[in-house]
């Protein structure tokens, strides 16, 4: 066979194999590739898995769920302080709010509360198991004991002088939600509570009316000569039962007497209170009509001065230092009350 023949069948056999033998597609490959290398890439699957999916249940739940609870406004419409004794108060709280996470529950909890700004908690508030739906229900019924009586005095202190306070409360609850898995949460929560700020609340026209005004003449037994009904408007954020308070009262520098209220409980909006007082009638006379200006002619500044809180007999010292740090004053015409105080 010559060399041209020889070359000839060679090419001819090449494009035979070549017809014969087509050239894998990708697919083709990359499934023969799957089918040889398909436990590594089951292997790097788990581990994608286990690097966002897990840290996106374990971390992201308790992150989104604390953002919401320590981001969450709370409504103290309801929450009321009652019964104080020098170490504890009973307090009261019914609340419902939209959650918006599915069904499950928080568990109970015990929360540690802290005037912000200082490193001691002055009492643990023991929460209630919520379990919720689309909203929950809280409702809180218990003693609050105080373990630092200081602590809460400096807070109800600063309540009466500022027009707002903070406390914060902190906590280590375990949500769960649905089929997914226990978060264990950790709550720092600051919450901003209105302040009385009596000395403003004093120069309202509205904070209080005498509404009734009894001079009594010989004095009751227990030394009282003046017996009056008051109507005041309190901006209080929550119902607090203070039971009797005391003030002193001043005109310029001198001593007018003393009054006191036997049942004082501050509440959101207008409330009535009897008041008893041992007063000094001819000097609040003197003052008004006999020494007052031309253009002030009858009007007296009377300077109210906080003594103490008293309930059931014995002195309540946190509600004792929130008195005592209320001073202000008031101007009152006497020509609005001439009728009782010359019958006395």
């Amino acid at each position: 066979m010559s060399k041209d023949n020889s070359e000839q069948s060679s090419l001819k056999l090449e494009e035979i194999e070549s017809t014969a033998v087509p050239k894998p597609t990708l697919f083709q490959r990359w499934k023969a590739h799957m089918k040889k290398w398909w436990w590594l890439y089951l292997i790097g699957l788990g581990c994608i898995v286990l690097v966002t999916v897990l840290p996106l249940v374990y971390v992201g739940v308790p992150h989104f769920a604390n953002d919401r609870i320590n981001k969450y406004k709370f409504d103290f419409d309801g929450l009321s302080i009652t019964n104080p004794t020098p170490n504890s108060f009973h307090v009261r709280q019914s609340q419902q709010f939209h959650v918006g996470m599915g069904s499950g529950h928080l568990s109970e909890f015990d929360a540690s509360i802290y005037y912000s700004g200082s490193d001691t908690s002055f009492a643990v508030l023991s929460f209630p198991r919520i379990d919720f739906g689309n909203d929950a229900y809280l409702e809180i019924d218990q003693d609050l004991d105080l373990s630092c009586v200081s602590c809460f005095s400096k807070l109800a202190e600063d309540a009466v002088r500022s027009e707002e306070i903070s406390v914060l409360i902190t906590g280590k609850p375990a949500l769960k939600v649905q089929a997914l898995p226990t978060a264990h949460l950790n709550i720092h929560k600051t919450v901003s509570l209105p302040g009385l700020n009596v000395e403003e609340f004093m120069k309202r026209d509205d904070a209080f009316n005498v509404t009734k005004l009894n001079l009594l003449n010989p004095r009751m037994n227990d030394g009282y000569n003046v017996n009056a009904t008051i109507v005041f408007n309190t901006p209080a954020a929550i119902s607090v039962e203070m039971g009797a308070v005391s003030f002193n009262l001043t005109i310029d520098d001198s001593d007018l007497g003393y009054i006191d209220i036997p049942d004082l409980t501050l509440r959101n909006g207008t409330s009535t209170a009897v008041v008893l007082g041992d007063l000094d009638i001819q000097l609040l006379i003197r003052k008004g009509l006999w020494e007052s200006s031309n253009s002030n002619y009858g009007k007296v500044t009377i300077g109210i001065h906080g003594n103490r809180s008293v309930y059931n007999g014995e002195e309540i010292p946190y509600f004792t230092a929130a008195v005592k740090a209320i001073s202000a004053s008031t101007t009152i015409n006497l020509f609005d009350y001439v009728s009782d105080i010359l019958g006395g």
